[in-house]
């Protein structure tokens, strides 16, 4: 099962997808791919040597506002997951795991591990993960948590999300 992210004007991004890992939170996003939830939708985070992150949850839309159980604490094997470059993985806390909102990460950070529920792993597209990674960036500060966040100073845009299930 492999999902191909599509950004507007540019390249895709090819991510082998771990049903066998993470069911619960690969059925969520094969869910909103199927009604085109996640098409149109910016890179939000993008953090340098650590992680992109697209928008998907906009506070506007109960139907991908959501949170899942945390496979990472319910799953051995989803939790022993070594988190390296192109891993892909649900933002969320140490309680919940997004329902919609993933990340791509950039660099080893075994710190994660254990801590997120893992999706995937790019297989193809690093050229444009590439180019994300060089443009430039503004921080923003998350009033709500205190957080600095980098955010891309020009929109880059996920035209579109497809999910190959040859299953």
């Amino acid at each position: 099962m492999e999902m191909l992210m599509k950004m507007k004007e540019h390249g895709m991004i090819r991510i082998e997808l771990f049903p066998d890992l993470a069911p619960v939170a690969v059925k969520s996003l094969n869910r909103l791919v199927s009604k085109g939830k996640y098409d149109g939708r910016a890179i939000e985070r993008l953090e340098p040597d650590f992680v992109i992150q697209p928008l998907f949850q906009d506070g506007k839309d109960p139907e991908i506002d959501q949170m899942i159980e945390p496979e990472f604490r319910t799953r051995q094997d989803n939790h022993s997951y070594p988190f390296g470059r192109g891993v892909v993985a649900m933002a969320g806390d140490e309680s919940f795991a997004s329902g919609s909102q993933f990340f791509i990460c950039l660099k080893e950070r075994d710190y994660l591990q254990g801590n997120f529920t893992v999706i995937g792993k790019v297989v193809s597209g690093w050229e444009e993960i590439e180019r994300l990674e060089a443009v430039e960036v503004d921080a923003f500060l998350d009033k709500e948590s205190g957080r600095i966040y980098h955010v891309p100073k020009e929109k880059h845009v996920v035209e579109t999300i497809e999910i190959i299930d040859e299953r």
